[in-house]
Formats: structure tokens, C-alpha cells, sequence
């Protein structure tokens, strides 16, 4: 880790982002610089291990989340655990920071929870929001075994890619001890800390007494000149289809790994030896196999990304040459770090716009999109754009598509 600030400036239409990076990985890159169609904030700190926006091999995805769990020290992991991501971009890297700390405490009681933008009736338990976003309202949903809220005193992580202010963490911190859960100390962890220790003063404040420490692979300070001449984007609107019905979560998830929604709990069980013999039954018949060498991109959808995430891992250790990647909601304007976009209805029919970025128009890769709602979550403009391909839906049902 690099210790002498290195300080570097991004010239972007509405401004320029000053960054000081006080410690970062010698050996890649970590993150660059896009700009956001969103007046509230011009830039965006695109992670290059997320795979929300730059496809990513799984090995080096999840190098990446161990590299931060393993900075913690054991004895900050005392009692039972609560691992909370953001949706929707770090659903995914809090599920893989929470199977790192169960690889750690296989003993522990633990529980992962996400937060949502899709609510499920009668499940609701705290909501906050998030200012900077272009989709502020988050939702936490009481998981499938509540008893794993209450009880003893427990440490609470939470988990997202990047945080310049600590707003954010401060706010679900404040909806779950509101809520009721006893936390006796916080771990906050990132790929990209920019906050200057501002993010563990933030909940320091709102309940003193409780250690707060944070973890990151990057460490800096960022400075926002605003050109005063620049005209400020408009968040994107669709204007597509909005009379049909809105998806509606299932209150009741399947056990397989592949289709449970982080958003009702994962207790992350003990793992064994991940191989796709392990779980080849879990994956529904009709997916073709994949031989070693073959190039697989692997597609995630919105807050789906777990699953897809594991069935990448899977191809990956069985020898193929697998990339994976999400569509998002988050609206970035193209340039050198987004290359390739395409927009289409939203997958969950709530009348946003959404966004497959760095993916080439028929890609020449084998591709496999899997989607938490039913084929018609993969609309028409992003079966053509991809060209062919198979969906795995969220009955587990699989279907190849051409175009």
C-alpha cells in the first residue's frame, strides 16, 4: 500500500475532481473517474472489481472483497454478525464480504440483509434515504429468520463500494438501531474511502460509546471545483410502457443459492469446497454445460447479482474464460471508461430507465442473463442488443433467446 499522497485531477464537463490518495494497491486499478447524469453529484468512482459497470473476472471480484475482510482483526468479530450491503450496487459485495467473514467465523451467528428499492408486502421493517443517489429511498425488509435481529449485542458491517461523506452509512446505521437492534460495535467496509474518517465520526456521533472502525483497499480525500458556466443534467426519465403491472418480490424465497433474494436474509452457511459438481443440481436442466476455454459473460440484473455472481465463480473454477457484469439504474454519460451503453426499461416494470454498460453490441462471448422476475424481465431492446444468448429466470427456468 502506497503511503506518500499522490494527488491527481479529472477534468469533467460540469467540473473538475481533485483526489488525494493517501493509500492504494501497487499492483492494479482499483477504480476510474466517469461523470454522472445527475445534478446532485458529476462524478462517479467506477470500481473496475465491482462488475456493475466494468465486466470482471469472479476470482478477481472476490480477491478484492477478501482483501478488505482480512484487514479486520479477529478480535473486532466477536459475537454475532450482521452484514448489510446497499442496494443496488453493493448487494453483491456485501454477500461476498459476508461469505469471507463466515469462511472466518464459521461458528458465528450470521446474517446478511440488503437493502432494497423493491419492498416486499408485510415484510417491511426500516427505510431511510440516500441524497447524492438518483434513487433515494432505501428499504430493509425484516429477513425470513427475525430472530437473528434480536438477542445478544452484535457487530454490525456495512458494506458498499465507495463513500465520500459517510451520509450514507450513518442513515442505515440510524434505521437499524432505531429498529431495535442492540449494536456493540461497527465495521464499515469499501473498495474507496474517501471520507477522511468522516464516515466512522458520523455514527460515532449518533451513538457514543460504540467503536467504529473502517476498512478499505483506498484511502483519500476528494475536492469538487463546480464550473458555475456549466449547465447541470437532468436525471434520465423513461417514458417507455408504464400501464403494465410492477413486479412483486416473492415473499417467499427458494433455498437455492442462485435465486434467493439478499433482500430477505442469507444466513450464509458454512462452505464447503465451492465446485460446480457441488451445485450442478441446484442449476436448473436446460442450462448447455460450459468446457474449459470457452468465453462465458455472465449477466446479473439490477439487484440480482448474488447468484449470477456464484454461477460466474462456478463456470470460472471449471476452466472457463468467464467475465461478469449488472445492468444498473445508474445513468453514466459514455466517454473512456464507459465505452458501450445501452438503455431499456427497467426489469421489474417500475418505469425507470436502466443500463448494460462496457458490453458490446453482440457480443461474441457466450451469454447468460439471469433476472429475479420472469422472462419478460429481459425486454426486447436487450434481447436484440446482446443477440443471443440464455435466461435463467427467477423460477429457475431457462429459455434461449435470438434475435
Amino acid at each position: 500500500m502506497q503511503q506518500t499522497p499522490v494527488i491527481t485531477r479529472h477534468p469533467l464537463t460540469t467540473g473538475v475532481l481533485e483526489l488525494r490518495t493517501i493509500a492504494a494497491p501497487t499492483d492494479g486499478e482499483l477504480f476510474r473517474i466517469a461523470e454522472r447524469i445527475n445534478p446532485k453529484r458529476s462524478f462517479l468512482f467506477v470500481s473496475t472489481v465491482l462488475g456493475r459497470h466494468i465486466p470482471v473476472r469472479p476470482r478477481d471480484h472476490f480477491d478484492a472483497v477478501n482483501g478488505i475482510v482480512d484487514q479486520i482483526p479477529d478480535g473486532f468479530l466477536g459475537g454475532p454478525l450482521l452484514v448489510m450491503g446497499y442496494a443496488e450496487t453493493a448487494v453483491g459485495i456485501g454477500a461476498a464480504a459476508a461469505r469471507r467473514l463466515r469462511e472466518r467465523r464459521p461458528e458465528a451467528d450470521l446474517l446478511y440483509l440488503s437493502t432494497t428499492r423493491h419492498p416486499v408486502a408485510g415484510r417491511e421493517w426500516v427505510s431511510f434515504s440516500e441524497g447524492h443517489s438518483h434513487a433515494t429511498a432505501h428499504h430493509v425488509m425484516a429477513p425470513t429468520s427475525c430472530e437473528l435481529l434480536s438477542g445478544p449485542a452484535r457487530t454490525l458491517v456495512l458494506v458498499d463500494d465507495e463513500t465520500t461523506t459517510g451520509n450514507t452509512f450513518a442513515a442505515l446505521f440510524k434505521a437499524v438501531h432505531d429498529g431495535g437492534v442492540d449494536v456493540k460495535r461497527v465495521l464499515l467496509l469499501t473498495l474507496t474511502d474517501w471520507s477522511k474518517g468522516r464516515a466512522a465520526e458520523a455514527i460515532a456521533e449518533l451513538c457514543p460509546g460504540i467503536p467504529v472502525d473502517a476498512f478499505s483497499l483506498v484511502r483519500g480525500e476528494w475536492r469538487w471545483e463546480q464550473d458555475a458556466k456549466a449547465t447541470l443534467p437532468a436525471v434520465p426519465i423513461w417514458a417507455g410502457d408504464a400501464a403494465r403491472p410492477a413486479w412483486v418480490p416473492n415473499p417467499n424465497p427458494v433455498p437455492n443459492p442462485l435465486f434467493h433474494a439478499p433482500r430477505l436474509g442469507l444466513q450464509m452457511e458454512p462452505i464447503v469446497e465451492p465446485t460446480i459438481d457441488l451445485i450442478r443440481p441446484l442449476i436448473p436442466a436446460g442450462l448447455p454445460a460450459v468446457a474449459a476455454g470457452d468465453s462465458v459473460l455472465v449477466i446479473g440484473t439490477g439487484e440480482h447479482v448474488w447468484g449470477p455472481m456464484l454461477l460466474a465463480e462456478r463456470l470460472e473454477q471449471e476452466g472457463a474464460d468467464v467475465t461478469f457484469v449488472a445492468t444498473t439504474r445508474s445513468p453514466i454519460l459514455n466517454g473512456e471508461v464507459i465505452r458501450h451503453k445501452v438503455v431499456f426499461p427497467d426489469h421489474y416494470r417500475v418505469g425507470v430507465p436502466m443500463y448494460l454498460h462496457n458490453v458490446p453490441e453482440r457480443p461474441s462471448a457466450r451469454v447468460i442473463i439471469m433476472t429475479e422476475t420472469g422472462d419478460d424481465g429481459i425486454c426486447p431492446t436487450l434481447r436484440a442488443y446482446l443477440g443471443r444468448g440464455h435466461i435463467i429466470n427467477g423460477a429457475g427456468q431457462v429459455t434461449e433467446f435470438e434475435t
